[in-house]
């Protein structure tokens, strides 16, 4: 008599997992990372740092950015593959909001006017951006940027 065995689907399911994450790092790692590793996306092109204003992207979140106060933070994050909300600053109120957020094609750009001296972060989530009847993973990204305030010279 012959016995049949049960195939176990999880190979399956690994597999497509693996692809999955995979595609979806490329996603997050953003253009230009196929270069060299520690290699920073290229920034909009739009914002440049000057005496007045410092410019914030993705590519700073998990970092520090230090400012004087009267200097102006604009944060940019878009271009990902996400869609990008909930721009918001954590801890003390050290920045001025220069209107409200502005969301466009995924993207969300603020302007913030550093008003007291201190520490405080700023933190915004991105989630995946997926046509409607595909398949889409489901994750959350956190992006924060830790924003020291030192006083006016």
């Amino acid at each position: 008599m012959r016995r049949s065995r049960a195939v176990s689907p999880l190979p399956s399911v690994v597999a497509i997992w693996l692809v999955a994450t995979t595609v979806w790092a490329s996603v997050l790692a953003g253009p230009g990372a196929a270069g060299a590793a520690g290699a920073r996306p290229a920034s909009d092109p739009a914002c440049s740092s000057t005496r007045h204003l410092v410019c914030v992207d993705r590519a700073d979140g998990g970092h520090r950015v230090d400012v004087r106060v009267g200097q102006t933070v604009r944060v940019e994050l878009g271009g990902s593959g996400l869609e990008w909300n909930d721009l918001h600053e954590l801890g003390p109120r050290l920045l001025r909001s220069d209107g409200a957020p502005r969301l466009r094609a995924g993207g969300i750009t603020a302007s913030y006017l550093a008003a007291r001296a201190g520490r405080t972060a700023l933190q915004a989530s991105g989630a995946p951006k997926c046509s409607p009847g595909q398949a889409c993973p489901q994750f959350l990204l956190l992006w924060r940027v830790q924003v020291v305030v030192q006083s006016a010279r």
